[in-house]
């Protein structure tokens, strides 16, 4: 089974272009129930960033996708999780990837 979750819903406000907070990636989490999504095995979650937006800061992916990384691994996580967003916000998914896999700090978990 496929979902979509598109992020418009977790702006700051509606005219911000740019998701930050680690707070506000972790109410996100919460509110998407990801942590349910990372057990469905089969599923794959497509996550749509709104066009206007220009920044993903890495604090808000790792409250959001720091702990599904961890657990899925960087290929699982990659298999289950489809990005629909410029290739600017891509990067900074790529980046958040892999600075999700170094970290392994009391707060990340």
């Amino acid at each position: 089974m496929e979902k979509t979750f598109n992020l418009n819903e977790f702006k700051t406000n509606s005219k911000s272009r740019v998701f930050s907070g680690r707070d506000r990636g972790e109410i996100a989490r919460a509110k998407l129930d990801l942590d349910h999504e990372d057990n469905l095995t089969e599923d794959i979650v497509t996550i749509v960033f709104p066009d206007d937006t220009i920044s993903l800061n890495s604090s808000f992916f790792l409250g959001l996708f720091g702990k599904s990384v961890r657990k899925l691994g960087e290929q699982g996580f990659e298999k289950k999780y489809q990005f629909r967003c410029s290739e600017s916000i891509l990067k900074s998914v790529k980046d958040g990837i892999q600075r999700a896999l170094k970290t392994s700090g009391p707060l990340d978990f």
